[in-house]
């Protein structure tokens, strides 16, 4: 198939969304596509020489201009080319099949304004980002990317995302898919893992034994972290001989704003702040557990990556990742960021190296069970069936669909998924 990928700037270093559409183009083009990258920038190292970059410049100016240049400016360029299907992930509405990385913009906004109380604080950001000129971009973008007339088929990351595409663009459930994401784990293996444990521990001031949780984040308001230092804290103050847990806070973001917060809990000695780190994948392999309880997340894929390495989780039901999650099983799923009593009791059963270990080993298979070879799977289908629908008939997918063993491997594989 003849594919056209559509995201603005395509960097593994800049986040998930981005590593995300690094390794899709990957896979596919393994799987014999040939794929066109429509973007503004791209990481030339993190893609594969076969794919095709096709820039897409955008205007000088305000971001809000910047994004909705370069959704226009895409539109255009997609007229000089035919191909069997066209993909776009975020500010973009020339597409046949929309794949929503950062779920819906009003969903976004109404969870993120739950990490203030109902009142002033709340109201003034409601206020500012109904002030923001690129929050009403990115509204008017989102309109015209599900509108009715494009038929646009979407696929879901998480079973949340469809229900928020439903409710606030009214989208009919029969054009979306859900496809939870996944993640390479060619990106997270290493060849010795207690070897990189061991190093990076003494590194950064890490005991062997010492208990450490792990939380990673581009924005650490957003993902949480507040509400869970106030977990830690709550779960001192129950009981003062409990086993200690290391926090080991890793990301591009500030911890300079968390400081007040952590000295007036008393949490100094328990919180290891490391800065962006370029090897992220030692980190997980460095840690016993992984907490993020997220405001929102359309799915998670740092809660997909630390399943993979064998980490229970501690997330929330607005992780669209949580899906997967079976509580006490492979992790806690609480009902929302800020249930600190929750957060704390599971804190404890995962302190237990018993309980830890039983539930590491379930982490660590359902993380490798939803492989992004099963992901492309069904992505490969839905691109096939959109093609045939495009070219009037059904040679396409008849074509391009996978083979029936692996096929059947994939539905066998899918109904052991809980």
């Amino acid at each position: 198939m003849k594919l056209a990928l559509i995201y603005e700037n395509i960097d593994p270093v800049r986040g998930g969304a981005e590593t995300y559409v690094a390794d899709l183009c990957r896979r596919l083009i393994d799987r014999g596509c040939a794929v066109d990258l429509y973007a503004r920038s791209r990481r030339a190292e993190a893609l594969p020489r076969e794919a095709r970059w096709i820039r897409v410049d955008s205007a000088r100016g305000p971001r809000s201009l910047r994004v909705w240049s370069f959704a226009q400016n895409v539109e255009a360029k997609l007229r000089e080319h035919d191909y069997d299907c066209t993909i776009g992930f975020i500010n973009t509405w020339s597409h046949d099949v929309i794949v929503p990385q950062g779920g819906a913009a009003r969903a976004s906004v109404a969870c993120n304004a739950r990490r203030f109380p109902p009142g002033i604080r709340r109201g003034l950001y409601l206020a500012g980002k109904a002030l923001n000129p690129k929050y009403w971009i990115c509204r008017a973008i989102e309109t015209k990317q599900y509108a009715a007339e494009r038929g646009a088929r979407v696929v879901a990351v998480s079973a949340m995302t469809r229900d928020h595409i439903e409710r606030y663009q009214g989208v009919e459930r029969s054009r979306i898919d859900v496809v939870h994401n996944a993640i390479d784990l060619a990106r997270i293996d290493v060849a010795d893992p207690a070897a990189v444990r061991a190093r990076f521990r003494r590194l950064h001031g890490l005991g062997e034994n010492d208990l450490v949780a792990l939380f990673t984040a581009r924005n650490f308001e957003l993902k949480g972290l507040r509400p869970l230092l106030t977990a830690l804290a709550l779960r001192l103050r129950r009981d003062p001989a409990a086993r200690p847990i290391s926090l080991l806070v890793c990301g591009g973001d500030r911890i300079a704003p968390f400081q007040k917060m952590i000295m007036q809990l008393n949490l100094q000695s328990m919180i290891k702040a490391t800065g962006y780190i370029p090897e992220a994948r030692d980190a997980f392999w460095a840690s016993d557990l992984f907490v993020q309880p997220t405001y929102y997340d359309p799915c998670s894929l740092v809660v997909l990556e630390a399943l993979a390495c064998g980490l229970p989780v501690i997330t929330t039901s607005q992780n669209g990742a949580s899906e997967l999650i079976v509580g006490g099983r492979e992790g806690f799923v609480l009902p929302h960021p800020d249930a600190h009593a929750l957060a704390a009791d599971a804190l404890d059963r995962l302190s237990d190296d018993a309980i830890r270990a039983e539930m590491a080993a379930n982490a660590r298979r359902l993380g490798r069970d939803w492989t992004f070879d099963r992901h492309v799977d069904r992505l490969l289908e839905i691109f096939a069936e959109v093609a045939a629908t495009k070219r009037g008939s059904t040679r396409t997918r008849s074509v391009f669909q996978v083979d029936r063993a692996r096929q059947a491997h994939v539905e066998s594989s899918t109904a052991a998924i809980p």
